[in-house]
């Protein structure tokens, strides 16, 4: 019985550790780790463009233009914003 309760209290606790740090961190990521991840998705859909215009050995044209409309971004401070994201204030 003991071990029973045991047990469900230590993955009860489990749950709302997963809950309320891991979880929460991936639903709400904060700005900043909206910003790196945006860096990320530009790096990616710009070595993927250059990649495929090597291969039919065409002109890749303004990457940054290209993927950045795509991708609903813009650049401002040197950095990667989305326009579906409320800017933090400073």
């Amino acid at each position: 019985m003991f071990q029973r309760i045991l047990a469900l209290v230590i993955v009860a606790a489990v749950g709302y550790w997963y809950w309320s740090g891991p979880y929460q961190e991936r639903v709400n990521p904060t700005y900043a780790q909206k910003l790196q991840k945006n860096a990320e998705a530009m790096r990616d859909c710009m070595y993927r463009k250059n990649y495929a215009a090597s291969r039919t050995m065409k002109s890749a044209g303004d990457l940054e233009e290209t993927c950045s409309e795509e991708l609903r971004l813009y650049l401002s401070d040197g950095q990667w914003h989305s326009y579906d994201d409320v800017r933090e204030e400073n």
